[in-house]
């Protein structure tokens, strides 16, 4: 009975161990005062064997009742935590992993941030601290395979080649920007005189390619995310005047922007109206690419528009935007 109380209500139980120990000391007395009053004043006529030997069996339980509740004095929970879990397991601790994303960067010279003199990579490292500060991601680890000068066509080779199939297997977020190499090689062949034809005919060969380059990622990583940024204008800055350039860039643009919107999860991103002045300072002292502060406001379009496309969604949860 008293483990039960024990086990059930400690406090209950110590009152009644104590109260025992008590009882034990007044029966040493008491056998004491019989002890003496029947062999020095003859209190009882005949006291047996058995009545004796009875009472020091008495005598002795008692004894052991008092070694039981020192050792439960001793035994006895100190803390709030043993009162809680001295009949219960601890509960185990749950190991929460850091959430962390591959992003795969590929393309030309506005992917590898050619004119950044932040030296950030141009937009793919804003936009790996962008989604680290805003999302759930604890760390996104960032592959730019970005080149200077590459084209669609040398892009397209790569991919055919399998030159990324490792990356793109393991990528949970591609971005892309390609075609400004594939516009600026017509206007080498004839500079000084330009003719919209010219740009009409390789916009075919570039939709194919483009097409391609979609296929070829979707081939190796079927769901993962795809931001497929736009195309600039960069002469726009030495003309107010509209030329028949800025409809190319138009038209290309309308181009990617109807592939993109062929495939699942992929999402389109203009960036055309950001450059089409150096009024805010944007461009690079070569007068071509983007400054830091160009691809600042070039990752703050691209995290607009990932919010617009719900990437959220398309990451199964892994981009979670606050």
């Amino acid at each position: 009975m008293i483990a039960f109380f024990y086990k059930n209500s400690p406090h209950i139980a110590m009152k009644i161990i104590e109260n025992i120990a008590k009882g034990v000391i007044i029966l040493k007395i008491i056998t004491i005062l019989l002890v003496i009053c029947f062999f020095l004043f003859g209190c009882a006529s005949e006291v047996t064997t058995n009545e004796v030997n009875d009472l020091k069996s008495l005598t002795e339980n008692m004894d052991q009742t008092e070694e039981t509740t020192n050792v439960s004095k001793n035994t006895f929970p100190l803390t709030i935590e043993d009162y809680i879990f001295d009949d219960f397991s601890k509960p185990e601790e749950v190991q929460v992993e850091d959430k962390k994303i591959y992003y795969l960067a590929l393309g030309d010279s506005l992917t590898r941030g050619v004119g950044d003199e932040e030296h950030k990579n141009g937009y793919t490292k804003r936009l790996a601290e962008k989604l680290e500060q805003w999302t759930n991601v604890s760390e996104v680890i960032l592959d730019n395979r970005g080149k200077r000068g590459r084209r669609s066509d040398q892009l397209l080779a790569l991919l055919e080649k399998g030159h990324y199939d490792s990356e793109l297997r393991n990528s949970e977020l591609i971005t892309l920007t390609i075609g400004g190499n594939d516009i600026m090689k017509v206007v080498k062949q004839d500079l000084f005189e330009l003719k919209k034809e010219a740009f009409d005919k390789e916009l075919v060969k570039f939709r194919e390619r483009y097409d391609q380059i979609m296929e070829e990622i979707r081939l190796r990583n079927p769901d993962v995310p795809i931001v497929v940024i736009g195309l600039y204008n960069p002469f726009s800055m030495i003309t107010d005047e509209i030329t028949d350039l800025e409809s190319i860039i138009t038209e290309w643009n309308q181009t990617i922007e109807d592939i993109s919107n062929q495939y699942e999860n992929a999402c389109f991103v203009d960036v055309e109206d950001l450059f089409d002045s150096n009024a805010n300072l944007v461009y690079h002292t070569d007068f071509f690419h983007p400054n830091g502060y160009g691809y600042t406001i070039m990752t703050e379009r691209i995290v607009s528009m990932m919010k617009s496309c719900h990437i959220e969604e398309q990451s199964d949860g892994l981009i979670l935007f606050d």
